[in-house]
């Protein structure tokens, strides 16, 4: 599969490195929990660095400023046995690397995932960085042709990503990925990456009025007075209205 993968998404052989981690590189490197740690052991067959991407690799200008410090860009292959904590999981590689990762997650049925999670430096200590919550595709079959994850794929491309510098592939990368749950709500993905970055503000504003949605459906839960319950409905109606709308918005950007 990671061979499969590497051809897939066409990463420049000068940046493959593809090859295996010992799991306790990432004990030393993380402060992670025991329990994650008999994660790491018990429910992951092998870890791979698949490739790094930096300045010397991929003639990428580093990028640096207040918030970010990106000097490579590291795409690592876990290979699981179960999936069984797979959030977990993912949230301890990405804190157990410094650097910008795209994690690539395979199940033993052939499956995988895609994950991404900028990491913001610390303002207290720039030594140090906070990992935001990551992005989690859906499991997907990478070999099926034809499909919506195909065309994922297709997105992800190396030489159909940004070069302008290290944050901008790895923020092409996150925002593709970010794209995938469009497929769960509409089947596709934006066809262009124009397209991407409005479909991705108005997809913005569905997740809100998603949340507004089962606020109210809370509230009207533990409502007693039949009119209040009935003003409750008509206004769960409206933000439901509002998320057709702009669901419809999104299917024309792809």
């Amino acid at each position: 599969m990671r061979e499969w993968l590497i051809n897939r998404l066409q990463i420049p052989q000068r940046a493959v490195l593809n090859r295996k981690i010992p799991k306790k590189a990432f004990f030393t490197q993380a402060d992670l929990s025991t329990t994650e740690k008999e994660m790491f052991t018990s429910q992951i067959e092998g870890i791979f660095l698949l490739s790094v991407m930096n300045q010397q690799s991929m003639n990428i200008p580093i990028y640096q400023d207040d918030e970010f410090n990106y000097a490579e860009v590291v795409w690592i292959y876990v290979e699981l046995r179960t999936d069984k904590n797979i959030n977990r999981i993912i949230g301890a590689v990405h804190k157990s690397i410094p650097n910008p990762v795209v994690l690539i997650v395979g199940s033993s049925e052939g499956q995988i995932l895609l994950s991404t999670s900028h990491k913001r430096l610390n303002k207290n200590d720039k030594t140090k960085v906070v990992v935001e919550q990551p992005t989690i595709t859906d499991w997907f079959n990478p070999r099926e042709e034809n499909t919506a994850y195909s065309n994922l794929l297709n997105s992800l491309v190396v030489s159909y990503l940004s070069f302008e510098n290290l944050h901008s592939i790895y923020e092409d990368i996150h925002q593709w990925i970010i794209c995938e749950e469009l497929i769960q709500l509409i089947g596709t993905i934006p066809t262009s990456s124009d397209n991407r970055k409005e479909a991705v503000n108005i997809f913005s504003n569905v997740q809100k009025h998603r949340k507004e949605v089962e606020q109210l459906q809370q509230e009207q839960k533990g409502q007693l007075d039949f009119g209040a319950k009935m003003d409750l409905h008509m206004k769960i109606k409206r933000q439901e209205q509002q998320i057709n709308t702009q669901l419809q918005q999104i299917k024309e950007l792809c």
